[in-house]
């Protein structure tokens, strides 16, 4: 859909231009009684338009480009591979232009440079083609052909920065995040944390299609695809208007990157549903909203070396007294030194299984190497004690991230939370498993405080005064119907409970990993 609906542009001016001249998109009735002697002029060389001088420009453009958004590498590849022009045919430029001018003139809405989006060039270069005011040496900065390809990209790189930035955003989330935490290096070789799993949309070739579709079908399509490029979520619009506010310079920093988190494009929102969980990492808070009704916790977060990953979920399964598969990563660091150490593995409810077999190991026979082997778990006992705590709540997500009770919850005390090896500890576990229920069924509640409260080292009850364990109440596992939304986000500025917009401290630092992507484009 590209290029098939332009014609050849090997033309002299003395036919575009006219045209352009007699009908041009602000002026329609200035020139209606001017004569065709008038043009004989236009019948010189230096007013002859060629084709491939064009492309030539073009390609050249092109090339000294330095791209600063997917956008403007798109732009650069669609004329690089030899794109033909799709704003200037042999009516010359046309009322698109004043649809992309009229769109970029709002930028300064959201914070931005008209500038940004190459405004005083097209405006210049415009008035270029409809003044016939062009130089007369053909390789001159203002030559016609030079004019012409520079209006031609700047069209382009304009309208594809507008509506693949306000669209998905004028940074790659994935490209920030995904590539920001070093996981492990040598010489040849460096990997990286993965910070971001949201499903978030980006400018695929479907969406390139669309765009040079609208371009080539006339104005309207043009300022209709313009205008279905405002985000969708529902924050944007709130986090805009505090741009009409006096802000310190550090407060519009905030604002710019809460604006831009707010253009990438998820498919789904918190807002759209009327029973979910947030968790906003910067507030350190858990959210449990159903309609009305709305829980708030305390919760404890990933470390700066193992940071929560920003992903989207839906709770399934609430688990009582879970079993702790300890992390490769812990066991580098804090177990394998114990290898045959029979007490340290009683202490702590240690056991090593074979991953294949299921086979139990025997403590005095495991060794160091054991540990580290995939071939190997080492784990933890449900129960009192345990790591994860009672209850632990599943979601399905690649990276063995949960939300659980925890054995250490003097953690909730401290200011700053940020201490886990990237999962979610809850302060209060059993009320976030009934807010789980569709039903909230007292035997069942029942049995939850029964699990997360009975004494599972007494398989039998006989050996000493504790009593047994009434199998009768216990539950293991627990389906949630219908599952619950969970969103685990990074706001830096948030809705607190009466809605009104609320300012957090950036723990991680992501907001100058963003600000350093859009600067360029804020109007100073």
């Amino acid at each position: 859909m590209r290029n098939q609906h332009f014609e050849p542009l090997r033309f002299f001016v003395f036919v575009a231009l006219v045209a352009c001249v007699l009908c041009s998109c602000n002026e329609s009735k200035v020139n209606m009684h001017v004569s065709l002697d008038a043009f004989a002029e236009l019948r010189k060389p230096y007013l002859q338009i060629d084709e491939d001088k064009v492309g030539e420009n073009l390609r050249r453009l092109a090339f000294a480009d330095r791209p600063l958004t997917t956008a403007d590498r798109h732009t650069r590849t669609y004329y690089l591979e030899g794109g033909r022009p799709m704003w200037l045919s042999r009516k010359g430029a046309d009322s698109r232009v004043d649809s992309v001018l009229a769109y970029v003139a709002r930028v300064d809405s959201f914070g931005f440079s008209r500038e940004g989006f190459c405004y005083s060039t097209i405006i210049s270069d415009v008035a270029r083609v409809q003044n016939l005011d062009f130089d007369t040496l053909p390789d001159a900065a203002n030559s016609i052909n030079r004019v012409y390809a520079r209006l031609e990209y700047s069209l382009t790189k304009a309208f594809l920065r507008y509506c693949e930035g306000q669209r998905f955003g004028f940074a790659n989330p994935y490209d920030l995040f995904n590539r920001l935490d070093v996981r492990d290096s040598d010489s040849v070789h460096v990997s990286y944390r993965s910070l971001y799993g949201v499903p978030t949309k980006l400018a695929r070739s479907e969406f390139l299609d669309e765009a040079y579709g609208a371009i080539a079908s006339g104005s309207e399509k043009v300022g209709a695809f313009m205008q279905a490029s405002y985000p969708e979520n529902p924050l944007y619009p709130e986090f805009c208007k505090m741009l009409s506010r006096t802000l310190s310079a550090a407060e519009r920093r905030r604002v710019f990157c809460n604006i831009e988190r707010s253009r990438w494009r998820h498919g789904d929102y918190p807002q759209l549903h009327d029973k979910y969980v947030l968790v906003n990492v910067p507030t350190q808070q858990l959210e449990a909203v159903d309609k009305d009704r709305r829980m708030t916790m305390r919760i404890a977060l990933g470390s700066m070396k193992t940071k929560t990953p920003l992903l989207n979920g839906r709770i399934k399964r609430i688990d009582f007294n879970p079993q702790w598969i300890i992390p490769k990563s812990i066991i580098k660091t804090s177990v394998r030194h114990h290898a045959g150490d029979i007490g340290y593995f009683e202490r702590h409810n240690y056991f090593v299984r074979e991953r294949k077999s299921g086979k139990i190991i025997s403590p005095a026979f495991v060794t160091a190497d054991m540990m580290m082997s995939h071939d190997y778990h080492v784990v933890q006992r449900g129960g009192k004690g345990n790591a994860l705590g009672r209850i632990i709540f599943r979601f399905d997500n690649d990276y063995s991230i949960y939300l659980h009770d925890t054995s250490s919850p003097a953690v909730f005390a401290n200011r700053n939370r940020i201490v886990s090896h990237g999962c979610i500890r809850v302060e209060r576990p059993y009320d976030l498993a009934v807010f789980m229920l569709a039903d909230k069924d007292e035997r069942v509640m029942e049995k939850m405080k029964y699990s997360i409260a009975v004494d599972l080292s007494n398989e039998g009850g006989e050996a000493d005064d504790r009593p047994a364990i009434d199998k009768s109440k216990l539950l293991h596992s627990l389906n949630v119907k219908p599952t619950v939304p969970l969103f685990i986000t990074y706001y830096t500025l948030y809705p607190n409970a009466d809605g009104v917009m609320t300012g957090y401290d950036d723990i991680y630092g992501f907001d100058p990993v963003i600000y350093a992507k859009i600067q360029n484009f804020i109007k100073q």
